[in-house]
């Protein structure tokens, strides 16, 4: 069986309990040995080292058990502090802190940062008509989707409800628009959770000291542009939507 770092850690703590409560006991009873004559240095010297070795693992053990269950909640409330408790991609705070992260490394290498927002179509309709427990199905699965075919490195969230966001370097604006929209063909291809689902996408390429939030916004209008033109389709935001944030 494999341990943890956090198992390992108590277990050093254990060993390094044990061995300083025996030294300070044994010392202690040499002490006491050379004050009290009466008593017999041998058993002194049993006494110094099995008491410890009983006592001390004991309580070792019940504190590292109380410290493995703490560190078990911090790391749980980390991961669902930046991720979505359903789906578990990145949430809405996660996206925006690797985004900015993402962006603030661009390089003159030539490639573009882009950012696009998908919404399933009519999902309303499923829970309506199939119950949450269908949606929240439609949900992973999409999300299992999203994840498969994202770019290496690219951070996939869901900002919330069936709304998800995508963003990532591609080789050039050209490579952006070909994945985006094949991204939204393959999601009705691959029929997320068993039912006919489609996505509409909105998309756009950041600009020169853009911030990630109105990348997120642009990339919202394009997605409402997409579902205007009919849906199942991806868009991409036109150039005077675009505004320098200061």
């Amino acid at each position: 069986m494999r341990l943890s770092e956090h198992e390992w850690k108590a277990a050093r703590t254990i060993v390094a309990v044990t061995l300083v409560a025996t030294t300070i006991s044994f010392v202690s009873i040499w002490i006491w040995a050379q004050i009290d004559p009466v008593l017999t240095l041998r058993r002194c010297y049993e006494a110094s080292i099995v008491m410890p070795l009983l006592i001390a693992p004991l309580i070792s053990f019940g504190v590292q058990r109380a410290h493995l269950k703490v560190r078990v909640l911090s790391d749980e409330n980390q991961y669902l502090a930046h991720h979505d408790e359903l789906t578990g991609l990145s949430n809405r705070r996660a996206f925006f802190a690797r985004a900015e992260a993402m962006q603030a490394g661009m390089s003159a290498s030539g490639e573009v940062f882009a950012c696009a927002i998908a919404d399933i179509d009519n999902f309303k309709r499923i829970n309506d008509s199939l119950g949450h427990h269908v949606g929240d199905d439609v949900l992973k699965a999409l999300s299992g989707v999203l994840a498969a075919l994202a770019p290496k490195d690219a951070v996939v969230a869901r900002l919330g409800g069936e709304e998800f966001a995508v963003a990532g370097y591609f080789a050039n604006e050209s490579v952006a628009r070909f994945w985006f929209e094949a991204l939204v063909r393959e999601v009705a291809f691959q029929r997320p959770g068993g039912h006919d689902v489609t996505v509409s996408l909105g998309w756009c390429i950041a600009q020169p000291d853009e911030t990630v939030s109105a990348l997120l916004n642009r990339a919202d209008r394009a997605l409402y542009a997409s579902k205007a033109a009919g849906k199942n389709r991806a868009e991409k935001a036109e150039r005077d939507m675009f505004r320098v944030v200061a």
